[in-house]
């Protein structure tokens, strides 16, 4: 498949093309600050895991020693042959891990796709930042598998990739960033000579994430392993200060005190967007990272302890919007029965989405397409405030975030406290992930543990996503359940370990992906159809190194 082809994929896979009509929900663009915008474009109920709490596999040596043996004994009878050893699959070391790491090693396609085509020939030779994206989103469940495993080696193999990319990064008036000039993304929606803020804090999220598990993997660490983790501490303090400038600070706090009734239009000024989700992961990784430097007795840099106050103002505000956008509900009735019935749900922006251009069909669930642009552009259902849901905020795809955002809070907990000086009260519930998982169960799934299907939004509301028509633009969306294998590829398996029906339900995915009648039913090839026997194989590939991984070694998974 050309890369041009593959390109398409990606866009598809992900349900993000960043055109213009989406750019709020890609989170598109360089700053939220106009002064940065203006110098970016002159200068071109689980278990809370602490950051020290990993597991990691103990290596053990054999050695073996010659001398002289004695006349041997005569020989007692045999004693019976030990049962072999069986690993469960979902365990580490077990065949899912060993499929995994099958599609990685050596010159296979996902090596090549991702550290090749988009490191070296997209970042590095097009500099085209959106190679950035792509890498995070297609690699980061496996390199939170080789977390939860206790892989070091592993770590510090994208490490060496993700060194690659920081080579990409240019000096600016303002600190190192990457700057996007080339590829068809920047061309077409005016980034070229700019940084893209979701790009850039996207990646950074991975690069965190993979120091902070290496830096407390338990394991001896080379100066290499140092130098890299000093690197990633300094290069997203770097951003992470250019970020949370004064006026991003203020904005933060103005917008958390609007409601979803102060939204009158189609603006997304006021949306919690991913990028604000992302710039919460980093700082909760960056948390670990810098407990990890004090430890080790390192001195911190003149950047970090220079921007100490204002990275602390910047996380207050994030959170501060963060939990002002989370609803709590709770249903009367529950898939799970009276566990679920009394369970809080979580919601995130509820309502705020509303009137978003291309939800104009959200809440429309009818076989016929509202648009329809080939062989003519044509619209067949108006758009009204019958067709809008009115409670909708995020969309399941981009809600994937989630997963990363509740490991890292759930993680870093005390480090954002020691390290950041903030409060239980700043931070986010301890119960929310089991919430948020609550929600996938209880109002996203279909209920169907045969089929399993999942609703388009976050709020359970099923109608077409991305739709969208007006005198410049058609665009068809995606069907009812058009976005569901976001559940295979988003990581929202490893919420298994607060209900283990989502465990069962990732099995049951990966049964039928397996079995060589199911993986070619007509569910599959209609649903999950880059899973299924039909599917491209490197499409295939792809999405199968973002499914596997996160069945792997998570709680009430293995066993299965």
């Amino acid at each position: 498949m050309s890369s041009v082809l593959k390109q398409q994929f990606f866009k598809a896979a992900v349900s993000c093309t960043c055109a213009s009509v989406l750019l709020a929900a890609c989170g598109g663009g360089s700053s939220e600050d106009p002064a940065q915008s203006t110098q970016a474009s002159s200068d071109g109920a689980g278990t809370v895991i602490t950051a020290g709490s990993m597991r990691w596999k103990k290596q053990t040596t054999t050695t073996t020693t010659t001398t002289t043996a004695p006349a041997p004994a005569p020989a007692p009878a045999p004693a019976p042959a030990p049962a072999p050893t069986t690993v469960n699959r979902f365990a580490c070391g077990g065949s899912a891990e060993a499929a995994v790491w099958k599609l990685w090693d050596g010159s296979t396609y996902m090596h090549n796709y991702l550290v090749q085509n988009l490191l070296q020939d997209r970042l590095l030779t097009q500099h085209d930042v959106y190679a950035l994206y792509e890498f995070q989103i297609i690699s980061n469940n496996t390199w939170f598998m080789a977390q939860r495993c206790g892989e070091p080696a592993r770590l510090r193999e994208v490490a060496q990739h993700i060194r690659t990319a920081y080579s990409a990064l240019e000096q600016t008036s303002t600190g190192r960033q990457w700057i996007c000039r080339g590829g068809s993304i920047c061309t077409d929606n005016g980034y070229l000579g700019k940084e893209v803020m979701l790009a850039s804090v996207q990646f950074l999220g991975l690069a965190t994430q993979v120091a902070n598990a290496l830096a407390h993997s338990g394991a001896t660490l080379t100066d290499a392993d140092k130098q890299f983790i000093n690197d990633t501490i300094q290069i997203t303090v770097e951003h992470m200060a250019r970020w949370g400038s004064d006026w991003t600070i203020n904005n933060l706090n103005q917008i958390s005190t609007k409601t979803a009734a102060d939204i009158t239009d189609s603006s997304d000024a006021y949306f919690f967007s991913d990028k604000y989700l992302w710039q919460i992961i980093v700082y909760s990784e960056l948390s670990g990272l810098r407990q990890w430097q004090r430890d080790q007795g390192f001195a911190e840099s003149a950047t970090v302890l220079n921007n100490a106050t204002r990275m602390h103002d910047h996380l207050s505000a994030l959170l501060h919007l963060f939990n002002a956008r989370v609803s709590l509900l709770r249903t009367s009735t529950g898939r799970l029965g009276t566990e679920m019935s009394t369970a809080d749900m979580a919601d995130l922006d509820r309502g705020y989405w509303r009137l978003a251009a291309h939800n104009g069909w959200s809440g429309y669930d009818g076989s016929t397409k509202p648009v329809q642009c080939s062989p003519t552009k044509q619209l067949n259902v108006a758009s009204s405030s019958s067709t809008r849901s009115p409670d909708i905020g995020w969309d399941f795809n981009h809600a994937r975030r989630l997963v990363h955002g509740m490991d890292a809070l759930e993680r870093s907990r005390d480090t954002l406290k020691s390290v950041f000086g903030m409060t239980d009260t700043q931070l986010p519930s301890t119960a929310l992930p089991r919430a948020f998982a609550a929600t996938l169960v209880n109002t996203i799934w279909n209920g169907d543990k045969t089929s399993p299907l999942f609703s388009n939004y976050w709020s359970g509301a099923n109608g077409y996503y991305l739709a969208q028509y007006d005198s410049s633009t058609c665009v068809e969306g995606y069907v009812p359940y058009g976005i569901t294998d976001s559940f295979a590829t988003g990581g929202y398996i490893t919420w298994a370990r607060h209900f283990p029906l989502i465990a069962e339900l990732g099995v049951r995915l990966y049964d039928m992906m397996n079995s060589p009648t199911d993986s070619a039913s007509p569910f599959m090839t209609k649903y999950y159809q880059r899973l299924s026997a039909s599917g491209d194989p490197e499409d295939k590939a792809i999405s199968q190194f973002m499914f596997i991984p996160s069945l792997v070694d998570v709680p009430n998974v293995v066993g299965w």
